[in-house]
């Protein structure tokens, strides 16, 4: 089901030679998730920082992951990677505080062998980084971050 709508787009830098544990403390985070540490995501350094255009891509429907990421790609929209979320989440502290942002990486299979990735939200007026799971369907309330590839911009 079609449908989804690009938001405005947000640069990062990611690959500046921190840790996850160190980016999730960079993010000042009211609540980060324990299993999101240098362990379970190790931060990928690329040899040198590399700049990323974040898209958010918001639906008036409910979604499944892999529904979000078709829709994406007929924008010209690739999947993050979840250096994308710890550094989005630095950046752009504010952005979650209104509605959830998922990021539709590679899944990270967490305990009792669920797929897990990373997203941004607020609680309770506090700003917080967890784990979602992958094969979860997704309310309008989610938005969805991607990258733009370097050829294309959405329209």
């Amino acid at each position: 089901m079609a449908g989804g709508r690009a938001g405005d787009g947000y640069r990062i830098t990611i690959g500046d030679g921190r840790s996850t544990d160190e980016l999730v403390e960079a993010g000042k985070y009211g609540y980060a998730h324990s299993c999101v540490t240098s362990e379970n995501f190790p931060a990928r350094h690329f040899g040198e920082p590399r700049l990323r255009e974040i898209v958010l891509l918001e639906f008036d429907h409910d979604v499944t992951s892999e529904e979000a990421i078709a829709e994406a790609a007929l924008f010209g929209l690739e999947q993050p990677m979840y250096e994308d979320a710890l550094y989005f989440g630095i950046a752009y502290p504010e952005v979650p505080r209104d509605r959830p942002v998922v990021f539709l990486h590679d899944p990270w299979v967490g305990f009792f062998g669920r797929r897990d990735i990373l997203c941004l939200w607020s609680n309770a007026g506090r700003r917080e980084l967890g784990l979602e799971g992958f094969d979860a369907r997704w309310s309008a309330t989610y938005r969805f971050a991607f990258v733009v590839r370097a050829t294309s911009r959405p329209t």
